[in-house]
């Protein structure tokens, strides 16, 4: 997705321009402005954008205050400014009263004010997500980092920030010792490799870590594996590493291209292996952080806590990797923030780094930050016998191609690719059930939940995308280029028309708040409370049996504003919208 285009649809661009430029001081206001949740919707009534004081600049709220009075603002805008100052509990705010019909062409003309859109943020987010081992099936566990961490991404790239996505693959360690030995042991040939290359590969580890756990030779064998590796004396050992790391990022990419994810760089542990990061290293020992043990380890101590970085045989434990790629990271791509989007039973882990590298390097104390979220229970098939990511979509595609056979409401239609169709269904059903949650909480999955035509789930926005594409479909000989939207007119309808602009009109300060609470389920309740008012309106505001041509218009302006958003919603969630199921 590309976050310049996505910043020229921003529907209430010029408005909140006009806003920010009379108040350069104010940090985050185009963003921080907000459509009240609690509007009388009527024709009486003004639209409103209020700006609500932060905590943090608490100590100048009356010298803020007094300087927004003596301000003068663009009259084509803004109509009138209100400053409501604290009142108990209630923070203080300004309220800026706009003109309606600036208001309603902001929001209903299609590619309004291309110009407008803000300044690009000066600020590098680097976004650490996904993050699989090689060599083995894209396991359900990497579902969560996978689908969080490319929307704070969008969303991110959406607002203006420079955005790098990184997949930082674990491809060292013992275990590739293991998956050596195992393919010694299962004695795999090069047509099995080439026919199925990732399942053989789980299939030999996992012969040889059942094998190792019972003969500590061949344990010891694993070990020695990878140390030949690691000290870089058998070539055809890293030749068939640098392989096995080519398997998995074609398996992967058809992983990701169902999710809807993609990445800028994918990196690896071995960048940091031993060889590489000695200057590392010498870093941590020189700055007495590195304490060597009795057993020849070498650790970090982190809130009393002894933790490992080197092994008692010299070899380079996780945390000795992360460490290197930070400070690598830093000099090379000189970032402003680095999100690291991992479970929360790595806490200890990030604590041990970020606590390291700032003792290093103070610069990088508020720079990082761990992006924790909680486990998925139950996903598994139907059957509950697997574990593996493309077992659950296919499922997920199955049972939708199943349900849409089933239904009366679809359309035989041989130009549909009803494979297609059936897996972005499924994949949707998937990514929103998980999306919808807190990420923090652990949750337990439900396919009954999940494939809900009727609920408040990822079926429910597409439906409501087909639906109005079908209807501006319908009438697509109107050209609605040449309509000038109305205030006027939609005061006039009934309430369910001014419902949804205004509900339209809050879907950037919804973006801004998922990106400042990095939760993707503030974009997706958003969206489902917008698919609420669309039905809503389609229902009250029909288009077909309108017999008043204006009338006609102004509501397929609606609508049409209405998909735009959708679209632009579900494509921050990674979603492809459809326009026929």
């Amino acid at each position: 997705m590309n976050g310049t285009t996505a910043l020229c649809n921003n529907m209430t661009s010029a408005i909140r321009r006009a806003i920010c430029e009379q108040l350069p001081q104010l940090k985050n206001v185009y963003h921080a402005l907000e459509v009240p949740s609690k509007v009388q919707q009527n024709a009486t009534t003004r639209p409103l954008l209020q700006w609500i004081l932060p905590a943090d600049v608490a100590q100048q709220e009356h010298d803020l205050l007094e300087s927004v009075k003596s301000h003068q603002f663009d009259a084509t805008y803004i109509e009138q400014v209100r400053v409501v100052p604290r009142n108990g509990r209630n923070a203080a705010k300004v309220e800026f009263q706009i003109r309606p019909d600036a208001f309603t062409a902001q929001l209903l003309q299609a590619n309004t004010n291309l110009s407008m859109e803000p300044t690009l943020h000066a600020e590098h987010v680097v976004v650490e997500y996904s993050s699989p081992n090689i060599a083995k099936p894209f396991h359900v566990g990497h579902l969560r980092s996978t689908i969080i961490g490319n929307v704070l991404a969008n969303l991110h790239q959406h607002l203006g920030y420079r955005t790098t996505r990184l997949n930082y693959l674990g491809d060292w360690g013992t275990q590739f010792g293991l998956l050596a030995l195992g393919v010694q042991l299962s004695n795999v040939n090069v047509a099995q490799m080439r026919a199925a290359p990732i399942e053989t590969l789980y299939n030999a580890y996992v012969t040889a870590n059942k094998a190792a756990t019972e003969d500590p030779k061949l344990a010891q064998q694993a070990r020695e594996l990878f140390s030949a590796l690691e000290a870089g004396i058998d070539t055809a050992m890293s030749n068939q590493w640098k392989q096995y790391r080519q398997y998995t990022i074609e398996e992967l990419t058809g992983v990701y291209e169902r999710l809807g994810v993609h990445f800028d760089s994918y990196e690896w542990e071995s960048q940091y292996s031993q060889r590489e990061i000695g200057d590392v290293l010498t870093q941590l020992r020189t700055a007495g952080l590195l304490q060597r043990e009795e057993d020849g380890r070498e650790i970090v101590v982190v809130d009393q806590r002894r933790v490992p970085v080197i092994k008692s045989d010299g070899s380079t434990l996780y945390l000795a990797r992360d460490i290197a790629a930070v400070l690598e990271r830093q000099r090379r791509l000189q970032f402003s923030r680095m999100l690291y989007v991992v479970d929360n039973g790595q806490a200890d882990h990030f604590n041990a780094l970020f606590q390291t590298v700032s003792a290093l390097d103070e610069r990088l104390n508020d720079k990082l930050q761990h992006v924790k979220f909680g486990r998925i229970h139950g996903m598994s098939t139907r059957q509950g016998n697997a574990v593996f990511l493309r077992d659950v979509l296919n499922e997920a595609r199955d049972v939708m191609r199943e349900k849409r056979s089933l239904s009366s409401t679809t359309k035989v239609n041989s130009t549909l690719d009803d494979d297609h169709v059936s897996d972005i269904l499924g994949v949707s059903a998937v990514l929103v059930n998980v999306l919808k949650q807190r990420r923090q909480r652990d949750y337990e999955f439900s396919w009954q939940q999940a494939l809900q035509v009727n609920g408040d789930t990822g079926i429910k926005l597409q439906y409501t995308h087909c639906r109005l594409h079908n209807l501006l479909d319908n009438f697509k000989h109107i050209e609605l280029a040449e309509v000038k939207p109305s205030w006027q007119h939609l005061t006039e309808e009934p309430s369910d028309a001014l419902a949804l602009l205004y509900e339209l009109a809050r879907f950037e300060q919804c973006v801004w708040q998922a990106k400042e609470q990095l939760e993707a389920c503030v974009v997706v309740n958003y969206l489902f409370g917008l698919c609420n008012a669309t039905s809503r309106a389609l229902k009250r505001l029909p288009v077909k049996q309108e017999k008043c041509p204006e009338k006609q218009m102004q509501r397929l302006l609606l609508f049409r504003a209405a998909k735009r958003t959708l679209q632009q919603g579900m494509q921050l969630l990674g979603l492809k919208p459809l326009n026929q199921m």
